[in-house]
């Protein structure tokens, strides 16, 4: 068997009655907003988002919609405009980016919150001068 960790897993089970229900889009979402919304909410466990995240998990949504027509636009014109000028859409989209990196970092939704917590681990003892010379081979037995 390989050396290291069984990986961790768990399994999520709704509670009668839908007990553990997941957030549903408010209606002030476009329909795309929506679809992103829902995106996020469906892919992670229904325990993760509280009613309390419903306005960050809103602006999730927006800010997935804006780097897509973004990215569109960037794809569809090129990044440099007729006049040779970086074009409006890479700022817009450099922006958004940055925005959804810190969302992902409060909703815990990136790589990075589905890492396993490694245990502390303790820095070894010094080493005791008879662990050294046991080591070293040196013996309290004479070999004359």
């Amino acid at each position: 068997m390989p050396g290291g960790r069984r990986p961790f897993s768990s399994v999520e089970i709704t509670g009668y009655a839908g007990a553990t229900r997941r957030l549903s889009p408010p209606a002030c979402l476009g329909e795309l907003q929506r679809q992103a919304f829902i995106r996020l909410v469906s892919g992670c466990p229904a325990s993760q988002f509280r009613s309390g995240d419903v306005e960050l998990l809103c602006r999730w949504a927006e800010l997935t919609v804006m780097c897509e027509q973004a990215a569109f636009e960037l794809q569809q014109n090129g990044m440099v405009t007729d006049k040779g000028r970086p074009s409006p859409w890479f700022s817009i989209h450099n922006a958004a980016t940055r925005e959804l990196r810190m969302l992902s970092q409060r909703l815990h939704v990136g790589p990075r919150s589905r890492t396993l917590k490694v245990a502390k681990t303790q820095a070894a003892s010094t080493m005791s001068y008879y662990e050294k010379m046991a080591l070293e081979g040196f013996d309290d037995v004479d070999t004359h």
